[in-house]
């Protein structure tokens, strides 16, 4: 089959010449950042990452001195050595995981205006909708976000509208349970059609070299790439005349001699490479499929940003977007841990199976040739003189080999952050100990878990921009039955946002997107939260909203029910003695115990008496009644255990812990 080449404008031959350049500079900038390759870095992360063991030659290296080590010098190429890589880099990324992934993010939207208020709630409550919607897939896609971001140290997902929908589908009807027969009727399926946020593998995506940290308008393009077979390609573009032109081919992906290979292999020989490119300054997007221009079209986007969020673990530089990982940050100790911790079982060996030494002229095998004396628990060996035999003593590891490994576990610790307490080990008697404790060791998270946030409020507000235009195209279609338009018309109260009559005078159907809120609509237009959800079909003007997105960061973080009880129990013991004493009045204990509360992070309405908020005035009114007295408080439960009050301890700043373990979350 001979190929057909493909005939382009000056304008599509010039884009084509212009990302061919630019291909290779993307490719190529990442090698040489601040002096150290990122992918080689990379790869040295998957290889920490992956259970293994450490041979020489079995991974790539990156200034790793394990296989020159003086273990090596002294015991050569011994199977019977503890070989051994530890599992800290893995460990310490599935922490990471379970500590940040822990629930949706809560935002708070503010309007720029009064002007922005009505709508305010309903554009949160669609926000919201991206990460509760199973279909949209936000928080799936979100773990592998966080996952590379906590394991190579950066991380890039994209947030679009994807829409895929299946044609010549066939729909049985007509069926006839007698006879079994049906008819079949053609039609189409949308599997999803909105906005989407999807994750995207590090390795196959380059972003601008000129990109900051911090500083998402400083990415002026990026570049990824996604391989697909020819019959999904042909599929996907068969709207774009060139991708007729395109031929599947074999791909076997990035191999290089000596480096594991991080792209996926293919068997299939029909395979398509495409590459997606979108440049902000020419307001530009290009797909190249095997070489060809398949797209040149602007920006599809109403924003006119780019599709790109990404994100850093902790700074390598503060010009550079690639952070450090987490299998990096630990690499040097966790080098030693491992030497440390192989060398300690290698004594252990050796105290329990002993070396010995024995005359020439006993027969336990010849050394030179014969079969060797080999140690089986119960097996019998004929000897001549068994005074002959001297074992060598092997003492066990001592005192100093066990505070080395713990020194150095320590210190993985502490140059990760991922401490013990954050994996689960109790510190502490209360529940305010352990929460301080938790809370301490939290602070050393501060700056990733910041750098998500910042993530997310960058993908808040293009997911925002997205919504308003794609929730504003509405499906259209005619009705022709005056009796079918009657009954429409009277279901829409003849709203004209749903109906319009064409040129030719026929009658059309506008359909927006319906979706199920907590939301009501109160009579003056305005938008409040709804403990029940109702159906609300989202007219384009209820998208008009303009303003600030802020997330917060500690709503991510995985809740302790258990650490929420305990708190509860021990604020429970600190409140109820000053509220039901007699001899204290609630002008007297009302301010500390509001600073006691804060310290709590709990409203003081959810706790102190009713009567304590009213006015002055009103408070005697209710005081004069005995059955209402402020100070009376029903009977704790049995089962609460009552614990001493501390009332030192709550002067200790509350902060992220406490919010995370039972705090106020919802928004502001």
């Amino acid at each position: 089959m001979q190929t057909v080449e493909p005939k382009y404008t000056k304008e599509q031959q010039d884009h084509l010449e212009f990302f061919n350049v630019r291909k290779g500079q993307l490719m190529d900038a990442r090698k040489s950042v601040f002096g150290q390759d990122i992918e080689a870095l990379w790869r040295q992360a998957d290889a920490d990452y992956i259970p293994h063991e450490i041979t020489s030659g079995s991974r790539n290296k990156v200034e790793d001195y394990r296989s020159e080590s003086y273990r090596n010098t002294i015991l050569p190429n011994q199977q019977w050595r503890s070989n051994k890589a530890n599992l800290n880099p893995y460990t310490k990324v599935q922490s990471a995981l379970s500590i940040m992934i822990g629930q949706n993010p809560q935002a708070v939207f503010t309007p720029d205006s009064a002007h922005f208020e009505a709508t305010n709630q309903l554009m949160y409550e669609l926000y919201k909708r991206t990460w509760t919607d199973v279909r949209i897939g936000q928080k799936k896609e979100f773990r592998k976000f966080v996952f590379n971001l906590s394991k190579y140290g950066w991380s890039v997902a994209r947030r679009y509208h994807k829409k895929k929908v299946r044609d010549n589908v066939q729909h049985i009807v007509n069926y006839n349970t007698d006879t079994d027969t049906y008819d079949l009727k053609k039609g189409s399926i949308t599997d999803i059609d909105d906005v989407y946020f999807e994750n995207k593998s590090p390795w196959s995506v380059w972003i601008d070299d000129m990109a900051k940290a911090d500083d998402p308008y400083s990415r002026r393009d990026w570049m990824w790439k996604e391989v697909f077979d020819i019959d999904t390609f042909k599929k996907e573009f068969e709207r774009f005349p060139n991708s007729k032109l395109v031929e599947g081919k074999s791909f076997q992906g990035q191999v290089e001699e000596g480096k594991i290979i991080q792209e996926r292999q293919f068997e299939s020989t029909d395979l398509v490479e495409v590459f997606y490119y979108e440049n902000k300054l020419k307001d530009l997007m290009l797909v190249v499929a095997n070489d060809i221009l398949v797209v040149a079209i602007p920006l599809p986007y109403e924003h006119k940003q780019l599709s790109l969020i990404d994100s850093y673990w902790t700074l390598r530089n503060a010009e550079c977007p690639y952070g450090i990982g987490i299998p990096e940050i630990m690499r040097n100790n966790n080098t030693m841990l491992d030497q440390f911790r192989n060398m300690t079982i290698d004594q252990i060996r050796m105290s329990i199976y002993k070396m010995f030494f024995y005359q020439k002229s006993e027969q336990l095998g010849d050394e030179d040739g014969g079969e060797a004396i080999k140690i089986e628990p119960g097996k019998g060996v004929k000897v001549i003189d068994p005074k002959n035999i001297t074992f060598l003593e092997v003492p066990g590891p001592g005192r100093d080999a066990w505070e080395g490994i713990k020194m150095l576990s320590e210190d993985v610790d502490g140059d990760t952050g991922i401490t013990r307490t954050l994996e689960g080990e109790v510190t502490g008697k209360t529940a305010f100990e352990i929460s301080q404790t938790q809370q301490a060791a939290l602070k050393r998270l501060t700056t990733p878990l910041d750098n998500i946030k910042a993530a997310l409020e960058w993908d808040a507000m293009l997911t925002v921009a997205l919504m308003q235009t794609i929730y504003s195209e509405p499906t259209i279609y005619r009705l022709t039955e005056a009796e079918t338009i009657a009954n429409y018309l009277q279901e829409i109260n003849s709203d004209p946002d749903f109906y319009f009559i064409d040129e030719e005078g026929k009658f059309n159907v506008t359909q927006y997107r319906e979706f199920q809120l907590g939301l009501e609509k109160s009579q003056d237009g305005q938008f409040e939260p709804a403990e029940d959800k109702q159906f609300f079909t989202v007219k384009p003007t209820w998208l008009n909203w303009q303003g600030t997105i802020q997330i917060q960061a500690e709503s991510i973080l995985i809740p302790s029910k258990s650490l929420d009880r305990q708190q509860k129990l021990e604020l429970f013991n600190l409140v109820t003695p000053l509220i039901i004493n007699p001899q204290l009045s609630p002008d007297l204990v009302m301010k500390p115990l509001k600073q006691i509360l804060k310290v709590y992070d709990e409203n003081p309405k959810d706790w102190l008496p009713d009567a304590w908020f009213l006015p002055p005035q009103e408070q005697q009114m209710v005081q004069g009644q005995p059955q209402q007295q402020p100070n009376q408080l029903p009977q704790a439960p049995t089962e609460l255990q009552q614990v001493t009050p501390q009332l030192q301890q709550a002067n200790t700043e509350g902060g992220l812990v406490q919010q995370e373990m039972g705090g106020n979350q919802g928004m502001v």
